[in-house]
């Protein structure tokens, strides 16, 4: 009698478990449901194939609904894949045991042989191995019709069965997600944590995706499985950390539009007092805040919501100047970045609001921010830095050894000191933008995803504004596109300086409470802190790549190794730890300083789009809704227009 566990009970530890034969329709039967006393339970993943090398070279891969689901790489009969000289058999790209794999590596082998021009043996002939493999296809086809698991509606199951293991999400959770609208791998995966543990979603991707089928009689399409985040499993940060060269800034990149177009239908006539463009966390707050004044706002988004920089941002709350923004490294000689500091304190306070008005858990934390230098001029350079931020009204002090092994025993003892900013802190991205975007609409304003702009003209005293989906009619725009704002700006015949550039981020394993500071470096690239998961999350401004054949931005080996090599001389304890991934965010890069307001030549199109973005988008949204209001603004924002380019 073939029959299916239905579920393990007991506390602290397994005492019995439920099964269920098999009804006609091949399903389990509940009302025949017995109990069985027992004090283990084995289970069985299910077999998925390691696709994440070949998903992260670009290859093409397809869905296979065996059991509930995963991605196989299409490949052909010799493993040649859609990408020259790449080849991909055995578990890396498919499920059919070890004689298939054998049968398919040979044929791989020489087929990779033959490419470089090598003689092949006749012993050795494709032919015989190609006779191999349809023996061993038909064979494990014969066992999986043999012993075929019975079919599987994750609908019925209970919410409380574990849907990722590694983060211990419930498919309860996800479905309260799905519930209140999060219908994207994507979306649940940054609200819940799924797919970001050891596993990188190997394993739960597949499950979470037949739910969302199963809820939207959509097909599963492979671009809606996450990204595959290199390494492909986890890897001592200590193998991987090299020292680098050093730069100033941010390097400027050009990436083009990454969104992925999911929706079609027409979204039938729009009118709008505001159209904000851009639905990230700086078009979150703005559609909050002027929800809030009363005003009819419409957001509009070309992708998800949350999906590009802000959702993978790295969430520090900076007040004080990153080391490139000041001295000789900063852009415009470091007044514009300058001029940006009474905004940070502001924006933090802010961000507490918002949590508290939101009714949300952002995870904000104000824990104190930390410079730190390791030579005598790294300290001068802290020094000068700090009076030119006090002179801004900035709260902070240079503090010596002994005060900084008091304030962060873990951190190198190499360190000569280190500016201390009491007021810097964290924030939890995956939640904030969500946060404050529920709240919006709970105040009226309107959502649409999946909706990308395409032209705007002057229609009497109204915007007409086409879109993928159909014309928009609006009073005002708002160009809150972040790193192609300069895109949205031109259509209306403005320049605006803005420029991409793409940063990668790494996350290690849980660790034990090391730091509680956000950490930075005086001489190089880093930001460092610990998630109230126990993972440290590393960044600073290390440069990361366009990948054209997944259309994605990616980290770049050069820079996850000189990352890694700063944050272990910083804080020694990285060297011990496993890195689970890296990825890649998009920054934005003006001079500095945000833009924000109207310009004469334009009227009723303001700019709200600065670097810094998470920590100063509460601000910038604040002193943007107040000028579209004509209000006298609760901060002096004339710094930030975009008059000072002189275009």
């Amino acid at each position: 009698m073939v029959a299916p566990v239905l579920a393990a009970q007991g506390e602290g530890s397994v005492q019995s478990v439920v099964i269920a034969p098999l009804n006609a329709l091949g399903e389990p039967d509940p009302a025949r449901a017995q109990t069985l006393q027992a004090d283990t339970l084995c289970v069985g993943y299910g077999f998925v194939p390691s696709t994440e090398l070949a998903r992260a070279l670009g290859c093409e891969h397809r869905v296979i609904d065996k059991h509930l689901g995963y991605l196989a790489t299409v490949t052909d009969a010799d493993g040649r894949t859609g990408i020259d000289g790449v080849y991909a058999v055995g578990d890396g790209a498919d499920i059919g045991g070890a004689r298939v794999a054998l049968a398919r590596g040979r044929l791989a082998g020489l087929a990779a042989a033959q490419r470089l021009g090598l003689v092949v043996s006749e012993a050795a002939a494709p032919a015989a191995a190609q006779k191999q493999l349809q023996r061993a296809l038909d064979f494990q086809q014969a066992l999986w019709s043999l012993f075929k698991s019975s079919p599987v509606r994750l609908s019925a199951l209970d919410d409380s069965t574990l849907l990722c293991r590694c983060e211990e999400v419930s498919l309860g959770t996800v479905r309260a997600l799905v519930d209140e609208g999060f219908d994207s791998l994507g979306a649940i995966k940054r609200m819940s944590r799924l797919g970001m543990g050891r596993c990188q979603g190997r394993y739960c991707a597949g499950s979470c995706a037949r739910l969302l089928e199963e809820v939207s009689h959509k097909p599963r399409q492979p671009e809606q499985m996450f990204a595959p985040r290199l390494p492909a499993k986890p890897v001592p940060a200590a193998c991987l950390a090299f020292e680098k060269p050093e730069w100033g800034g941010h390097r400027r990149s050009i990436t083009p539009n990454l969104a992925r177009p999911t929706r079609s239908e027409p979204l039938g006539k729009q009118q709008t007092d505001v159209l904000v463009i851009g639905g990230g966390v700086m078009g979150a707050c703005l559609a909050y805040y002027l929800a809030r004044e009363g005003r009819d706002v419409l957001l509009v988004e070309r992708d998800e919501a949350n999906f590009q920089a802000s959702g993978a941002n790295a969430g520090s709350l900076h007040v004080q100047l990153l080391s490139f923004d000041f001295g000789s490294k900063a852009e415009a000689g470091g007044r514009p970045a300058a001029q940006t500091l009474p905004l940070g304190p502001a924006s933090v306070a802010l961000w507490r609001e918002l949590q508290t008005q939101c009714d949300a858990d952002f995870e904000v934390t104000v824990t104190g921010g930390l410079m730190v230098a390791d030579s005598a001029q790294g300290l001068a350079f802290l020094r000068d830095k700090a009076a030119l931020e006090r002179s801004f009204g900035i709260d902070n002090e240079i503090i010596g050894p002994s005060e900084l092994r008091a304030l962060a025993p873990a951190l190198s003892e190499q360190l000569l000191g280190a500016e201390y900013a009491p007021q810097e802190g964290k924030i939890n991205p995956l939640k904030a933008t969500y946060g404050v975007l529920k709240a919006a609409r709970q105040l009226g304003a309107r959502v649409v995803q999946c909706t990308s702009v395409e032209s705007m003209a002057r229609s009497g005293s109204r915007w007409l504004v086409q879109t993928s989906r159909g014309p928009i009619e609006a009073g005002t725009i708002v160009n809150a596109a972040g790193p192609w704002a300069s895109e949205v700006a031109a259509m209306v015949g403005l320049t605006v300086p803005v420029h991409s550039a793409p940063l990668q981020m790494i996350v290690t394993e849980p660790a034990p409470p090391l730091v509680k500071q956000l950490v930075a470096h005086a001489d190089r690239h880093l930001s460092l802190k610990q998630a109230s998961t126990g993972g440290l999350i590393i960044g600073g401004g290390w440069t990361a790549g366009y990948n054209p054949q997944r259309r994605f931005n990616t980290a770049l080996r050069h820079s996850v190794e000189g990352n890694l090599w700063v944050a272990q001389r910083v804080l020694p304890a990285v060297q011990g730890l496993r890195v689970l991934r890296t990825w890649a965010a998009m920054n934005i890069n003006i001079d500095g300083a945000p833009i924000l307001g109207s310009t004469a030549a334009v009227p009723h199109f303001f700019n709200a789009v600065t670097s810094n973005g998470y920590t100063l988008s509460p601000v910038v949204a604040r002193l943007t809704v107040e000028l579209i209001l004509g209000r006298q603004t609760s901060m002096d924002s004339s710094a930030f227009t975009l008059d000072r380019f002189g275009v």
